[in-house]
């Protein structure tokens, strides 16, 4: 265990120091339902669900709410998690399988015996191939041996911001290494949720590769359902603002923000998260001004933006580059 763990991605789980924030309160939870269809329906059609769409409309929120619920005690179906980020480092293909086989160690006996035994015989197997580790640390223990047989109905792993692991062929070879892996073994009880951006390539593996042996979520940006969800989050987020910080906004404004300015940014986030995230960590940091003068430098920006022409467009990656628009809140 100690050798595994000298090789896993540290950080990348869904309850480690570097957290990842969880879907506010009733939103997305049309998403939520369709993601536990799958993991709590024992008759399922698939073993692969690809949650996908572009940056910014929360699909690491969405799997942060779902590790959170499925690590319950009342409802134990997870795994092992591994949340891929460039900014920080967590996207080294060739840990990948191994902080997965980390994680189900630590959270089932019999495999962690297993785990002991293998790299009692062969160390090395650490720095083997993918296909290799993939083999030895899923196919063996979960379709050849069935260590979980009758033990456990359902074992998610999880898998977020895909795209953000280094080079296109190794996130193409783990998709491919885990569906024909379902495809060959149905009866395995490991079932995978996948989230990434939907790169051509990351696209062509599922539908030509796997063809039908998925499911598939996509989280539309300024849907009807995205935009309510932002809104509900803006409304909430405001007033804990104001809550917290009564004295600094004046007790004239009845309503703070005013209608205007709330439509404002509802309409300007588009149904994208990640908008009034940002905007709301801006206003709500009293660092160096109140809130509502915060608010109005905000409204200032976004007028400015507009008259220019400018704007916010996310269906690119964030990083390296953040859009300018967000370097003034940032």
């Amino acid at each position: 265990m100690k050798l595994l763990s000298e090789h896993v991605i540290v950080g990348a789980e869904f309850d480690s120091s570097d957290h990842h924030p969880s879907c506010h309160p009733e939103t997305r939870v049309d998403i939520s339902h369709s993601i536990q269809s799958l993991m709590y329906n024992t008759v399922r059609k698939y073993k692969i669900l690809w949650l996908h769409g572009p940056a910014g409309v929360g699909k690491s929120v969405i799997l942060q709410t779902i590790a959170e619920a499925a690590s319950k005690p009342a409802t134990p179906t997870l795994g092992a998690t591994l949340f891929f980020s460039r900014p920080n480092s967590h996207d080294d293909p060739k840990c990948v399988f191994t902080t997965i086989a980390y994680r189900l160690a630590v959270r089932y006996p019999l495999y962690r015996q297993y785990i002991v035994r293998l790299l009692t015989v062969d160390p090395q197997l650490v720095r083997k191939s993918l296909a290799e580790q993939f083999e030895m640390f899923i196919v063996q223990p979960f379709a050849v041996k069935q260590l979980l047989s009758g033990n456990r109905d359902t074992v998610l792993i999880l898998l977020d911001g895909l795209d953000e692991c280094q080079g296109e062929e190794a996130q193409c070879e783990i998709i491919l290494l885990i569906g024909k892996f379902s495809l060959q073994y149905p009866a395995s009880p490991l079932i995978w949720l996948i989230a990434s951006r939907p790169g051509p390539h990351i696209q062509d593996v599922f539908s030509e590769e796997l063809q039908l042996g998925y499911g598939e979520i996509q989280v539309l940006v300024d849907s009807d359902q995205g935009r309510r969800d932002v809104e509900k989050y803006l409304r909430d987020s405001f007033a804990d603002i104001r809550k917290k910080h009564r004295r600094s906004i004046p007790s004239s404004l009845q309503q703070w923000p005013s209608g205007s300015d709330f439509s404002t940014i509802a309409t300007r986030s588009s149904g994208l998260f990640i908008f009034p995230t940002v905007l709301i960590r801006f206003i709500g940091d009293t660092s160096y001004a109140n809130p509502d003068s915060r608010l109005k430098t905000v409204l200032e920006v976004i007028e400015s933006t507009s008259l220019s022409g400018g704007g916010h467009n996310l269906s690119k990656p964030s990083t390296p580059s953040t859009p300018e628009f967000f370097q003034k809140f940032l």
